[in-house]
């Protein structure tokens, strides 16, 4: 993972980001690409869901799918605790999953802000 660092203010304990403290909840049936997958490579199946859990210890930003390989389908149950999103495989090909993570801070004290910049490669496979 790539760390960016910045002084700002946005609160928070001074603490910093914590490790995780658990894996993330696979949803049935999907393909789970978590910060494991950083600078990775991920296999699917056209029509395969893919679980995009980094974890709850940062505030993930994700850049949206590309819209043919992989798409925001239809999300029809709630996201558990840790996970970002969750997208369908549409079309066989190559798309990349990409997302910026800064620290958790409560407003109203000064915290230094870190980036984590995750990616990883989705290599979707016919049915």
């Amino acid at each position: 993972m790539v760390l960016v660092m910045l002084l700002g203010a946005c609160g928070g304990s001074g603490s910093g980001p914590q490790p995780p403290s658990s894996s993330p909840t696979p949803i049935p049936a999907a393909v789970l690409v978590t910060r494991a997958s950083d600078r990775g490579t991920v296999a699917a199946k056209v029509g395969d869901r893919i679980q995009i859990a980094l974890g709850a210890e940062f505030d993930w930003r994700l850049d949206p799918p590309d819209g043919v390989v992989l798409t925001r389908g239809v999300q029809n149950e709630l996201l558990v605790r840790g996970t970002q999103a969750v997208w369908t495989a549409a079309a066989p090909g190559r798309s990349t999953i990409s997302a910026t993570g800064t620290v958790v801070c409560p407003s109203g004290q000064a915290c230094i802000l870190i980036a984590i910049l995750f990616t990883t490669t989705v290599v979707v496979g016919g049915p």
